[in-house]
């Protein structure tokens, strides 16, 4: 078992199909499912249900598929501790809410560039359960995420405070009662979404419609053309593209916040590059 049918075998369970995986991994099909079952031979075990709709995990291929995710994590961190050693440094793997990223993190990556302009930096964005996942599975080495993550597994700090207001169109009114007008919203694993349900309850207010879109600006052009309202940080509106579009009210009395948390998984490898992140991140954040 090497690591290259791992490979294999985690794109087959993450495509679900041999062909899909075979297009993921530019192999020919048949390639895929030859190391299939040679690896199934090679266990004495069963890993797929083969089926029209594709391929599922049998029991034995469950308990493979969380000891191939542990040795694919080990390796990939020997390889980038490994390279750190001999000088060449690890790209970032950063994971960020769109918001963030859109408001928080120009400034703070531009400087970390600007330090660090040999290191390659791979940016992930969506929502907080995504992200979640993704730092879990040791795809990501740090995320900025909505709120205080409940996780063993997870270190975390909090790299800001937002402010949540209500959002509207420039012709808004601080709006009490809000029937009448569509709530617009990232989609389910957003923590400004879970946190404007939680309003809308809180408030007396639900139910009210709700409509999911897929960016950030399409949610306040939205808002602007008076399409209806959102929940959104007080920073993310004060950008000026937006000024003279929307009016901002607060949501509640006193003002509801949210931290936005920089989390890390527990046991990965000691990472030189992230630390080199993390040091600018934390001077921006204390100002």
């Amino acid at each position: 078992m090497d690591t290259r049918t791992l490979q294999i075998f985690k794109a087959v369970v993450d495509a679900g199909t041999v062909s899909k995986a075979a297009e993921s991994l530019n192999y020919v099909q048949s390639n895929v499912t030859g190391r299939i079952r040679r690896l199934e031979e090679e266990i004495g075990a069963q890993l797929f249900y083969r089926s029209r709709q594709g391929m599922a995990l049998t029991p034995a291929g469950e308990v493979l598929l969380s000891y191939a995710d542990q040795a694919l994590h080990v390796i990939d961190a020997a390889h980038r501790a490994v390279a750190e050693m001999a000088g060449t440094e690890s790209p970032l793997r950063l994971g960020s809410m769109e918001s963030t990223l859109a408001v928080r993190l120009p400034t703070i990556l531009a400087e970390f560039r600007r330090r660090h302009s040999k290191i390659r930096l791979n940016l992930m964005s969506g929502p907080t359960d995504d992200l979640v996942d993704a730092l879990l599975t040791h795809k990501l080495d740090a995320a900025l995420v909505g709120g205080r993550i409940h996780h063993p597994d997870i270190l975390q700090e909090v790299a800001f405070t937002e402010e949540i207001v209500l959002v509207t169109d420039a012709n808004g009114t601080n709006l009490t009662r809000i029937e009448d007008r569509l709530l617009l919203v990232f989609k389910q694993g957003c923590s400004y979404r879970a946190l404007a349900e939680q309003w809308l309850r809180a408030s007396g207010l639900a139910p009210v419609e709700i409509s999911e879109l897929g960016t950030l600006d399409g949610i306040l052009g939205c808002v602007a053309a008076g399409v209806g309202v959102t929940l959104m940080p007080k920073s993310v509106v004060a950008r000026p593209q937006y000024r003279g579009l929307l009016k901002t009210f607060p949501a509640a009395e006193p003002s509801m916040t949210i931290d936005t948390m920089l989390i890390r998984h527990k046991e990965a490898i000691p990472n030189g590059t992230l630390e080199k992140f993390l040091d600018i991140l934390r001077r921006y954040a204390a100002k």
